[in-house]
């Protein structure tokens, strides 16, 4: 029964960790200004803009307005969602997330499954050096560890696309 805990967990985490962006709404007749800026005071220069290796509180907040991740938190700390529209498991072992159509990277190329599968393996990957590798094998991803402890290629991380619109992950 550890793994629907792990998993979980790992939902939870994701979504405070990876749910790095929140978007305006918008009421239909609002005339936006044509430059849109977004202005953050931050104390503090951040020591890096990558997700996989920020961990101070000045990267995190740049972070979350870069990216948005599969799922979001609202504001009593339910999980909503983000780039996945959708999310469901029959076992609690493997998820499948089904990706907006419209996710699009900040120059209009599609976000894909691909794209989430690229960073999972990169957190993972002992070259990355991310101080939250662990995290992968806390919840219970299959083979996380074994690529963490330099036993096996960062590709066969039970995270998957399915699709251009699908990710499937599963535990190990």
């Amino acid at each position: 029964m550890k793994y629907p805990v792990a998993l979980t967990c790992g939902a939870l985490w994701l979504a405070s960790v990876s749910s790095l962006a929140w978007a305006a709404d918008v009421p239909p007749g609002t005339v936006l200004a044509e430059k849109q800026l977004l202005v953050r005071h931050i104390k503090d220069e951040p020591a890096s803009l990558d997700p996989a290796k920020a961990v101070g509180l000045p990267e995190i907040q740049v972070i979350r307005d870069l990216f948005e991740g599969l799922v979001n938190q609202d504001a009593k700390g339910n999980l909503v969602p983000g780039v996945a529209t959708r999310w469901q498991s029959n076992d609690n072992r493997v998820w499948t997330f089904t990706l907006r159509d419209n996710a699009r990277w900040s120059d209009g190329t599609p976000v894909t499954a691909e794209d989430f599968v690229y960073s999972w393996q990169r957190l993972v990957d002992p070259k990355t050096t991310s101080p939250f590798a662990w995290f992968a094998a806390l919840a219970g991803i299959a083979n996380a560890q074994n690529i963490i402890d330099g036993k096996a290629a960062p590709e066969t991380l039970g995270v998957t696309a399915v699709d251009a619109h699908t990710l499937r992950g599963a535990a190990g």
